[in-house]
């Protein structure tokens, strides 16, 4: 019984390597499709639009650096009376977990795709960043001829029907309000174009912005933009809570600084008008004022108070951002990668023409 299995484990043996012999006797499809492969992928090398990669580097300050910044100024909001830990409390953690989420956005994104930028390939014409996309279309001819079958029953109805196009701006209704804004097809294209050439990576506190631009000096430009943007508006959604305060709070301080003063001129008034006057009644009266007068500063300087205390807080949730590398022009293209595509289109082809000489191998002997 051991011998009989031996001996059907080497025959097993023999006909895979009979098998692959057969294959690598076929030497002619391992050679035409490596060569097909790799035409083609001269072909998708030629085809693809270059893409320049402007890089930058941002490291976001942690919350107890920005907290360990005001030590002088807590020092002092102490003295005063303010209460720092109250403040510490109460803060708005933001983390930069969202800020993919922010920059992948429609409503970022609109604001990059309608800014003007100088393309030298379209002779200097300047054009906004959108509008390049929807006219250029970049991909290879492998991707293009994939995108005109799949959508081919689609442009074949639409020869039979004339839909109205959609606005891409908001429309406003009677009473002056903003309705549902409704975008074209051509701003999504033009918006899902440049969101896949936007990448932003967190390695601990450093930030990593990537963007890809099919010029060297608009991918610096649409860098810096995409940069400042995030940066604004994150400062505006960290203290938007505090500015809202504090504005409420400065008009109440005016307001009680209006009264305080006429308390104290009511005051000073009517001991000017009645020195060396005693009477019972006028003293009533002047305690009256005296008591209107300290309510009055009581008031004034507890909203004065809060004032310093919410102009600290605004301080503190105001995230700090320290550009370590600003973008800078690329000197060379990052895509197409050449080597890459060229080698994986030759082994492609290489294993396509190993499977069809298996193929006819076993459609022979069976």
């Amino acid at each position: 019984m051991e011998r009989t299995d031996i001996s059907s484990q080497k025959n097993s043996t023999l006909d895979y390597l009979g098998l692959i012999q057969q294959v690598f006797e076929n030497k002619r499809r391992l050679v035409l499709f490596p060569i097909m492969g790799g035409v083609l992928g001269l072909l998708i090398i030629f085809t693809t639009a270059k893409e320049y990669e402007a890089n930058a580097l941002v490291i976001l300050e942690s919350e107890s650096n920005s907290l360990a910044g005001l030590g002088q100024i807590g020092a002092l909001a102490g003295i005063a009376g303010i209460n720092m830990n109250q403040m510490q409390s109460n803060q708005i953690t933001l983390t930069s977990e969202i800020f993919p989420d922010v920059i992948g956005s429609r409503d970022f994104l609109k604001d990059i795709s309608s800014s003007e930028f100088v393309f030298e390939s379209k002779g200097g014409e300047k054009l906004p960043l959108g509008q390049y996309y929807i006219e250029e279309k970049p991909g290879n001819i492998v991707k293009k001829t994939l995108s005109f079958i799949i959508n081919l029953p689609a442009l074949f109805l639409g020869w039979f029907s004339s839909p109205d196009p959609l606005p891409s701006t908001s429309s406003i209704n009677d009473s002056g309000e903003k309705e549902i804004l409704t975008v074209s097809g051509e701003d999504l294209f033009a918006i899902s174009e440049i969101k896949k050439r936007i990448v932003l990576e967190e390695k601990g506190r450093i930030i990593r912005l990537s963007v890809s631009m099919p010029e060297p000096v608009i991918a610096a430009q649409v860098n810096s933009m995409v940069l400042e943007s995030l940066i604004d508006y994150v400062t505006d959604y960290k203290t938007e809570k505090q500015r809202i305060n504090l504005k409420f709070i400065e008009e109440r301080v005016e307001e009680s600084e209006k009264k305080f003063e006429e308390a104290q001129m009511r005051l000073a008034s009517f001991r000017d008008s009645n020195q060396g006057i005693i009477s019972q009644r006028l003293r009533t009266r002047e305690e009256q004022l005296e008591f209107e007068f300290n309510i009055a500063y009581n008031v004034y300087n507890s909203l004065k108070q809060e004032y310093e205390q919410t102009l600290i807080q605004l301080k503190k949730e105001t995230p700090v951002f320290t550009v370590l590398e600003k973008a800078a022009v690329p000197l060379g293209p990052s895509k197409p990668n050449k080597p890459l595509i060229l080698v994986f289109s030759i082994f492609v082809g290489l294993f396509v023409g190993f499977l069809i000489n298996v193929y006819k191998i076993l459609i022979t002997s069976l």
